[in-house]
This record gives C-alpha cells, structure tokens and sequence, in this order.
C-alpha cells in the first residue's frame, strides 16, 4: 500500500507516533542482560562492576551513559582509556585511565566548591570533543566591527509566542481536533533500524550503527488497551497492557511488568495522551528560535512531570514539531535522547511524520530509525488481543491484523 493513501488513525495515535512514543524501550532492547537489573534494584555502580574508585555511590544504570558522555567529550573511544576486551574493561592497564579519575576529582571539587555541588562544569565545557582542552580562542571569534559597544542599529528581538499558542499551532497543524473525535482504535506497521551486533564473542565484535531493520505492528483500543508484536531475528516478542496489567512474552517465557517498565507502558497505552501535550510538563517556555536545518524553529524548554529537561522545536511556519531532546541526569551531566521528526505528510487531513530518527551520545549502541508504513483506524480489536497469555497459544495475539 503507497503510504500517501493509507489510513490513518486519531490525532492520539498520530501525536503518539509523532512524538516517538511505542511500547518498545529501544534501550533496553539492545542492552538487555544489562537493564534487566534495572527493572529490579539500581544498585551502587562498585557492587556490580570491578574496580570502581572516584564512581562509587553512583546507580549502577548511569554506567554506560557517564562512560559515553566522557568518550563523547574527549571524542574517542572506549579503547582511549580502556582494555576494550570482554572481561578486562576493569584493568588500569592505560594510564589515560588514571588520568580520567583525577580530572573527574577535579570537576567534582569545582561544582562542590562553586555549584553547590550542581554539575555545572563538565568534561565537555573545557574539552569539546578533544583530549586536549582548547585555552586559547580562535582569530575571529570575537570580531565586530566595534569590539566596545553593540551596534547602535541592531534590531530587537522578535517577540515570541507563549507555549500555549506554539502547542495550539502544532494540534492544528497535524490536522485539529475535528480528525479525533471519531477514532477508537488504531493498527500500526512500522520497519525499524536498529543496532546490529557483528562478531560476538571475538575481539573483533562491533556494532553496526542502525544496521538491523526489524518489523513491528501495534495495536491500540481506547482508552488504554495497547499489544505491540515486535518481529526480530530471534523470535518474535510480545508486550501488552489490557488497562491493569502489562506483560511481555518472547521465546524465554512469559514475564508481568512492574516498576519504571510497567510505568512506561502505561504512558503508552494511554489511547489520549498525547492530545494535550502541554499537560505532559510542569513547566515550559519558548525562549527563542534555532535553525533545525534549514528551518526555523521556536524553542520550548518545559520540565516533564518526571523532573526531566526537555527542549522542544516546532516550526515556525508550519507549527510542526521538528526535534524533542530529553535530558536525563546523571552523576557527570546531562544525557542527551534527541528525536527527529521527519517526512511530513497530509494524509485524510491530518499530517504526522513517517520518519522519526532517535539519536543518542551513544549512537552506535541505541540510535535507531522508525518509518511508518501502514496505519489504520476504527478497525476491530479484540480484547482478547490484549490479555496476559494463560497458556502457550498464541492465536489471539497476531501478528497479522485481522
């Protein structure tokens, strides 16, 4: 089917799909003997890896993310510091490494003694993808014509729109809310690229940046009914959510959610979240406009109901949104997740991206591409779809919509 004319589903859905959102935690997807932890107890980083020193007392979870926001910073790689080696990243073999656990004393007695402890200064504020820090400006960096005083003729600043009219532009811009109110549930396909893992288990092992394409459908029922049936090469996986209970199946077993796991699938779930995504913030601000590309975008920074930093950039034609980035907060700074919204298309009166492009500090790892291919709305589901499997049949699940 061309994707130009399939159907698509309620402005939930599309929002839904425009922001990102699918049942699947892409993370923990391709790290999954790590963040099974997660789903249990966070334990101090030094009670689950060997030879932790200027770390300790850090969630165990943050490992990998404060490892790549370094490598990131000095722009190298693991191996810059480390015996990359299955079994002997512990070793201090390299003296880079013992170079890192005194620049990081360093910064944390800086933000002690100048942020009250806030990590304000970073690897990345001196080093800005060097090993070296660069301490002396570029020719050039500060030229004006008159290096005293601003230009007498500068123009002010535009006013700016507050967050209200940007998220009202944006619901219009996708279609309004006339396209909703008639939908009650939603199927979807999607290919996705992911990270392919190449020469497991040999020193040669990689992995492939967006080097694996998968293949998955969901489908939703109002308000809050919601299976996603994820075809990998290792099987097929099952998540589900039937209002009270989430779950997820796949070739090991059958398994309940709970925790932060069950939380997200819950958020998933919700058939009418996102119809009002301003609700989803405690706080917002457009404070300013940035080129996305070629576009003009007004900035919203906002802090999400789970004390998150997130920046938003919507369009200023158009009133699209063009890019979220979520910041998560970690022991050395700021993790950046940014999404990319791309391929606009009106399709029934209602425009959402069919491209949505997630991008990580650690890209190799996690960067994934979802492209929509098929969506259809008010077809029937039933309910049994969405229920915990009692027995290992698996009729009622799918994974072709009937």
């Amino acid at each position: 089917m061309n994707k130009r004319t399939a159907l698509y589903s309620t402005a939930s859905a599309l929002l839904a799909i425009a922001l990102g959102f699918t049942a699947l935690n892409w993370r923990a997807i391709r790290v999954r003997a790590l963040t099974q932890q997660t789903l249990q107890e966070d334990k101090p980083v030094e009670q689950v890896q060997k030879n932790i020193q200027v770390l300790k007392g850090m969630p165990s979870s943050q490992l990998l993310p404060v490892m790549h926001f370094m490598r990131t910073s000095l722009g190298v790689r693991c191996d810059y510091c480390h015996v990359a080696e299955n079994g002997k990243y512990w070793m201090d073999d390299k003296p880079a490494k013992q170079t890192a656990r005194r620049m990081l004393q360093m910064v944390f007695e800086i933000n002690k003694a100048n942020f009250e402890g806030k990590t304000v200064v970073t690897c990345n504020t001196c080093h800005r993808g060097s090993t070296k820090p660069l301490p002396v400006p570029p020719i050039g960096q500060g030229a004006f014509t008159n290096t005293t005083f601003a230009d007498a003729d500068s123009k002010p600043t535009p006013g700016l729109p507050t967050a209200d009219q940007v998220f009202d532009k944006y619901l219009q811009a996708l279609g309004g809310k006339p396209a909703v109110d008639k939908i009650n549930t939603r199927l979807t396909k999607v290919t996705l690229l992911r990270p392919k893992l190449v020469n497991s288990g040999t020193p040669k092992a990689a992995i492939l940046n967006r080097g694996e394409s998968w293949t998955l459908q969901t489908f939703q029922k109002g308000p809050d009914k919601y299976l996603a049936v994820i075809n990998t090469p290792q099987g097929i996986i099952y998540q589900g959510f039937n209002g009270n209970v989430g779950w997820t199946r796949t070739a090991n077993g059958l398994r309940e959610m709970d925790g932060i796991e069950l939380s997200r699938m819950k958020r998933q779930a919700d058939f009418y979240r996102d119809l009002k995504l301003k609700d989803q913030y405690s706080r917002m601000s457009v404070t300013g406009t940035e080129k996305i590309g070629d576009r003009e975008a007004y900035v919203v920074e906002a802090m999400s109901l789970d004390q998150k930093i997130v920046k938003l950039f919507f369009d200023t034609e158009s009133g699209l949104l063009l890019r979220r980035t979520v910041f998560t907060e970690t022991k050395l700074g700021l993790d950046p997740e940014q999404t990319d919204y791309e391929d606009y298309c009106e399709v029934d009166g209602v425009r959402l991206p069919f491209v949505v492009r997630t991008s990580y500090l650690d890209d190799n790892h996690l960067g994934t591409t979802r492209t929509l291919t098929e969506v259809k709305h008010n077809m029937p589901i039933d309910d049994a779809r969405f229920e915990t499997p009692a027995v290992p049949n698996e009729k009622h699940l799918g994974p072709v919509a009937r």
